[in-house]
Formats: C-alpha cells, structure tokens, sequence
C-alpha cells in the first residue's frame, strides 16, 4: 500500500492554462512492478477553483487492474471501481459525477488512481489518465 506520484502531480509542477476556462492535463505513472491493492497513484493537479468536466483512465498493464478514481478527499469521488486491461483504450471516469452535483475544488489538490484490485497475471505497465477541468472565475 503504497503511494506514487506522477510528474504531473509533482511538487512545483502546475498545469498550464489561463484561470478561466477549460486545462486539459494527461498524466502516465510507470509502475516498477506489479500494482499491489491499496497503491495510489497521485496523477493530476487540480488547482483551487477546478471543476472536473470530462476525464477517461487507461492501462497498459499485461494482466488486470482495477482502479477506483477520485482524489485526496474521496478515492472514489469520480469512478467506483473499473477494470483496465492492456489495449482496452480509456474509460470514461465520471461515473459518480451528476451535471447537477459538480464538484469545485475550495483547495488544491490531486486526481489520483487507487488500485482496489489485480489479478495475478498482473505485470507492471502504466496507468494513464487525462483530465480537463475548467476554471472558476473567481
């Protein structure tokens, strides 16, 4: 149960953009071996004033992994849990999400990946993810 961050989380790294309108961000994290459950990976920054609108995770992972999106308040805030294989493309990580019940971010944080599950033939690979949040503009 460990916890990894990507380049686009880094301390000191900020995703370009203007502070109004839409930041699109996509990260990738190697993992040096298998994932193990309880790993998280802390993928995107979202800066105070974000709203994520669209986002999609993917792997390249030989076997299967399953990961819960969300970020350093609620693991599962954006996807209870989805299952990647190698080559399966990128799903879709607003499940959780209404257009009713946005959710603004009042602090700065990070979009992270949670690995909940992995099978055995599970051999290191990447995860992948690619946000757009817009901008508050206050």
């Amino acid at each position: 149960m460990a916890t990894y961050t990507a380049v686009e989380a880094q301390a000191g790294i900020q995703p370009k953009g203007l502070r109004v309108g839409l930041v699109a961000v996509t990260s990738l994290y190697s993992l040096a071996a298998s994932g193990s459950v309880g790993t998280t990976i802390l993928m995107v920054k979202v800066p105070k004033g974000g709203t994520l609108v669209s986002g999609a995770v993917g792997c390249t992972n030989a076997g299967q992994l399953t990961v819960q999106v969300g970020d350093g308040i609620d693991p599962d805030r954006y996807y209870a849990e989805t299952t990647l294989s190698s080559g399966m493309g990128m799903i879709p990580i607003l499940q959780n999400v209404t257009p009713t019940t946005p959710y603004t971010y009042s602090l700065d944080d990070t979009i992270d990946a949670v690995i909940s599950r992995v099978s055995v033939s599970t051999l290191g690979g990447a995860v992948y993810l690619t946000c757009v949040f817009s901008m508050d503009i206050n």
